[in-house]
């Protein structure tokens, strides 16, 4: 189980470093071009926005910490690792934002 675990958050920040890669290339401008790397929150303007999603993805954090108390043993240790390691992901994706 803990490789499988190791397995998938690997798997989890390759993707995110891909996703980051892809969207520091450039492309040719067109009026129906659609960026690389999608997020699904809207790029954040103001102070307020990037609290506000600071404030969402600390919650999220919260959130999955909660169910990994339902857990035991090394399968909590995991859990309690990806949910760190998606707030981390989360948070240097908003950095590179600003």
């Amino acid at each position: 189980m803990k490789s499988t675990i190791q397995i998938a958050v690997a798997a989890m920040l390759m993707v995110s470093s891909a996703t980051f890669a892809a969207g520091q290339t450039t492309a040719p401008a067109t009026s129906t071009s659609v960026p690389a790397a999608t997020s699904t929150a809207p790029m954040a303007d103001t102070k307020a926005d990037l609290k506000a999603e600071k404030k969402q993805i600390r919650a999220e954090k919260k959130a999955a910490l909660a169910e990994c108390k339902k857990l035991k043993g090394a399968d909590k240790k995991a859990c309690k690792k990806e949910a760190k390691a998606k707030e981390a992901t989360a948070m240097a994706d908003l950095k590179a934002k600003k």
